[in-house]
């Protein structure tokens, strides 16, 4: 108990978690990408038109790249967010939730991390790192335009 909660420790000090689903986003201004997010478990059934399908779309873009600032809008299940993000620790990446924690808060954690990578200055286009933890397999991942990792 005590060495795998040292070694759990230690990994996430590192910034070694394990990510089931990654990908990168090569996105010009205003270009959108898109995450959807297939619920494998429903406590509930869907209400009408409002998610037939349980699934649920985080679509990020950007629109301002000055002085080493990036201005990233991000929405997810209808609510917009705004992120100015930096190539520089802790400033160069969010993370936001997908799912609540369900049963089990250490493992059932579900969520996105998204990560700037780097500006094409001569492409003018930002390239983003994205990385899902989903430890309990809750949700299927499909991101458009695919670019593997």
């Amino acid at each position: 108990m005590g060495i795998g909660f040292l070694c759990l420790f230690t990994s996430a000090l590192l910034g070694q978690v394990p990510f089931e689903y990654q990908n990168q986003f090569i996105l010009k201004k205003d270009e959108v990408g898109s995450i959807f997010i297939n619920r494998k478990e429903v406590s509930k059934k869907p209400k009408g038109i409002d998610n037939p399908n349980n699934e649920y779309v985080l679509r990020l873009r950007w629109t301002l790249f000055a002085n080493n600032s990036l201005i990233v809008l991000v929405n997810y299940r209808g609510y917009p967010k705004q992120y100015i993000l930096q190539k520089k620790y802790p400033l160069q990446s969010v993370i936001i939730p997908l799912l609540p924690d369900g049963e089990d808060a250490m493992n059932g954690k579900v969520y996105t991390k998204i990560v700037f990578n780097d500006f094409n200055q001569s492409n003018k286009e930002v390239i983003f790192d994205i990385f899902i933890r989903d430890t309990n397999e809750r949700i299927a991942v499909e991101f458009k335009p695919n670019k593997k990792l």
